[in-house]
């Protein structure tokens, strides 16, 4: 039986930074539900008597989603600036040949 030739392999190893990032997608659908949620419960509990024939739900909804997601926004920063300062630097071994 023939046998291939033993092949070299070599080891390198270096720094690497390990991280937990968010998603931000999520986030801003989640603060632009929200947003929509409030702005329907404030639409609606305004008194029969004081509503107008304006379209005021509407503009609370368009308004308040758009406040939302950028809340949802502001906040997938911050988690992500948190996940930088508790980031940890590790050893990684890679091996070729």
């Amino acid at each position: 039986m023939a046998q291939s030739p033993d092949k070299k392999t070599t080891i390198k190893t270096q720094q690497v930074r390990i991280r937990r990032t968010p998603k931000f997608l999520p986030f801003l659908i989640t603060g632009a539900v929200i947003g929509v949620i409030v702005a329907v419960i404030l639409g609606l509990s305004i008194p029969a008597e004081q509503r107008t024939e304006a379209p005021v739900v509407t503009y609370l909804i368009g308004y308040l989603g758009a406040l939302g997601a950028a809340a949802g926004i502001v906040t997938a920063v911050v988690v992500d600036r948190i996940g930088v300062a508790r980031a940890k630097t590790l050893e990684a071994t890679k091996l070729e040949g």
